[in-house]
C-alpha cells in the first residue's frame, strides 16, 4: 500500500464505513447476557500450592 486511506489518517470515510472489532464485541457480549449463567459473585481463588508452582512445562504429565 503506497498510500495510507484518508479515513485512517483524518477519520473521514466515503461510502461504508465499519468498525468491526467494536461491532464484534457488542456482540459477544449480547450473547453472554442471553446465556443463563448468573455472575453475582467473583471467581473463587484458585489453591495456594498452584500459584508457587515453579516446575518446566510438562512435569506434571501430558505432552509439551
Amino acid at each position: 500500500m503506497k498510500k495510507m486511506p484518508l479515513r485512517d489518517t483524518t477519520g473521514k470515510c466515503r461510502g461504508e464505513c465499519r468498525d468491526r472489532v467494536f461491532e464484534g464485541e457488542l456482540e459477544r457480549q449480547a450473547a453472554i447476557n442471553r446465556s443463563s449463567k448468573k455472575y453475582d459473585e467473583p471467581a473463587k481463588q484458585s489453591p495456594p500450592w498452584t500459584s508457587k508452582r515453579n516446575d518446566p512445562p510438562g512435569a506434571m504429565g501430558g505432552r509439551v
